[in-house]
């Protein structure tokens, strides 16, 4: 029972539930309640089977939990699962969406062109504007000649 009041805190986050929520139905200070979790006392059997009712499961399921194989198994279903979905698009549905994506990249590549050509238009109306700016400063200002 090394890791059991690791297994009691992991289920009782599942349910959301709270230290405190559980010390009051076990009529006990959040403290102490607290100490089961970190196994620093003795969890007796009725108290377990107390804990078990709260969490909703069995005391046999909360010792032999074990975060990794729920991991593991949560996993191994996504899985399962994305192959399934890949198996029942029809050829025909999977075609149009494979054009439809081709179609869409093309989009985005002829937008990043027009947004290329607008910069390089933006950026020579900007030194033409820049230019003439210069060019009378440069420039001295003529005296009238008498």
């Amino acid at each position: 029972m090394k890791k059991l009041g690791q297994n009691i805190r992991k289920l009782r986050e599942l349910r959301n539930f709270t230290q405190q929520y559980m010390a009051e139905k076990l009529e006990m200070t959040q403290g102490n309640y607290a100490r089961i979790e970190n196994e620093e006392i003795h969890l007796s059997e009725e108290r377990l089977q107390k804990i078990s009712g709260l969490l909703g499961y069995s005391s046999e399921f909360i010792i032999q939990f074990d975060v990794e194989k729920i991991h593991d198994m949560v996993s191994e279903k996504k899985d399962t699962v994305r192959e399934v979905f890949q198996f029942q698009i029809s050829p025909e549905l999977k075609q149009l969406y494979e054009s439809r994506i081709n179609s869409l990249e093309s989009y985005v590549d002829e937008l990043k062109a027009e947004i290329r050509n607008l910069r390089e238009q933006t950026m020579r109306i900007s030194q033409m504007q820049q230019a003439p700016a210069a060019a009378s400063v440069e420039e001295p200002a003529q005296q009238p000649t008498a």
